[in-house]
């Protein structure tokens, strides 16, 4: 059905033929992860060629599977087989230069961008995403309560992280969330304390971290955990390749007035979006609303972000990659449509640290639903060292 659709697609637009190179395109069209290309036509015709890995392509997919062994071979089978390349599709985004210079293989042909055409299909998904996507999201919430038991003052942010980053490993996280944008990247998550959460990498992110080498300036550091400063756990959860997104804030006593008067402004931010939020609502109104309130309680200079670093989205979709449609940004006009799936983040960075929260939605018939269910209430922990120990033992670990 998938390519059914895409294929229509091309039809309308007149492209003869699409050639798809990025990992994750030909995985949503074919069902494997494959070191090669993936050709479409628009009267439905798919041919994977595959450089690597040919064993596992040919169990993993129903449509024909045949070895590469140069890109000269897509030109000779599309020549042998008669299929027309006047016009040829390409992902424009993501693919590399030295790629795309074999377009002297196809001398004659117009070559089209087709790679948004690919990103506004996946906008929607399908049962057995959904399906994944919420287990990623149970498999957060139960993240946020082993948070709320290992967090703990003097503890340096990048061991709590490695502890979450364990229970996520043996909970089924693959490991890797990926992102289609140029030198975008991601962790599992992070652990963030106070001051830690001002400080910006080159990351288009609302608060990075500050990270433990400038090889990689973002998520916990060996910096401890200190007492009534605002902690921020942020993890994002791959479960069977599809992604969800989480962030709650903690706090090992309690926050001063300034940021207890920010969480409650993203806390009463959060449940508005919720009530707001439905299906035929542009994204782009529940950003520009957004702004206005923040504005309005006196946040605008450090409402996702501070100053010149702040973003320009407050909520980012989800699926195979952690940067799909829809956008709950500036200058994306388009309505919520029933399963979509995205994150909606609203944080303040003050200079004490960071406030916020962040949960992963599904477009419903009527509404947005939350499939993050873990409480958005501010998470004060009073309990010491002494009594961790009986807590951890009312946990079975056993049983992941």
């Amino acid at each position: 059905m998938r390519t059914e659709i895409f294929s229509k697609t091309l039809k309308e637009k007149s492209i003869d033929i699409a050639i798809l190179m990025q990992s994750t395109d030909i995985f949503y069209y074919s069902g494997t992860f494959a070191n090669g290309v993936l050709i479409i036509t628009k009267d439905n015709e798919k041919f994977l060629f595959v450089r690597r890995g040919l064993d596992r392509a040919l169990k993993e997919t129903n449509i024909s599977v045949s070895y590469m062994h140069s890109f000269s071979d897509i030109k000779k089978f599309i020549q042998q087989n008669g299929f027309k390349s006047e016009t040829v599709g390409l992902e424009f985004d993501v693919l590399p230069v030295s790629f795309y210079q074999f377009k002297e293989i196809f001398d004659r042909s117009q070559l089209i961008d087709i790679s948004n055409d690919i990103r506004w299909q996946r906008r929607i998904k399908d049962s057995i995403e959904l399906e994944n996507i919420t287990q990623a999201a149970k498999s957060l919430d139960c993240l946020m309560s082993d948070a709320k038991i290992y967090l703990e003052e003097n503890k340096r942010e990048i061991d709590i992280s490695a502890k979450l980053e364990y229970f996520a490993r043996i909970r089924g996280h693959q490991g890797r969330n990926r992102m289609r944008m140029f030198n975008g990247e991601i962790f599992m998550g992070h652990v963030i304390c106070g001051f830690n959460a001002v400080g910006f990498s080159g990351y288009v992110k609302p608060l990075t971290g500050k990270g433990m080498y400038p090889t990689y300036p973002e998520g916990a550091s060996t910096d401890r955990i200190k007492k009534d400063k605002p902690i921020i756990v942020d993890f994002v959860f791959n479960y069977n390749g599809y992604l969800a997104d989480q962030t709650r804030t903690f706090v090992i006593g309690d926050l001063n007035s300034d940021l207890l008067k920010g969480y409650q402004f993203c806390f009463d931010l959060i449940n508005w979006f919720e009530d707001y939020a439905k299906p035929g609502i542009k994204t782009v109104d529940i950003y520009t609303k957004s702004l206005e309130k923040a504005k309005n309680a006196g946040y605008e200079n450090i409402f996702m972000g501070i100053g010149k670093d702040r973003v320009s989205f407050l909520g980012h979709g989800l699926g195979l990659e952690l940067d799909e449609y829809p956008f709950i940004a500036k200058g994306m006009d388009y309505p919520l449509e029933e399963n979509m799936v995205f994150a909606f983040e609203p944080k303040l960075i003050f200079k004490e640290g960071a406030v916020g929260l962040e949960n992963t939605y599904v477009v419903r018939k009527d509404c947005v639903e939350s499939l993050t269910k873990f409480p958005k209430q501010l998470v004060k922990l009073w309990y010491t060292i002494l009594n961790l120990e009986k807590i951890l033992k009312k946990r079975n670990y056993t049983k992941l």
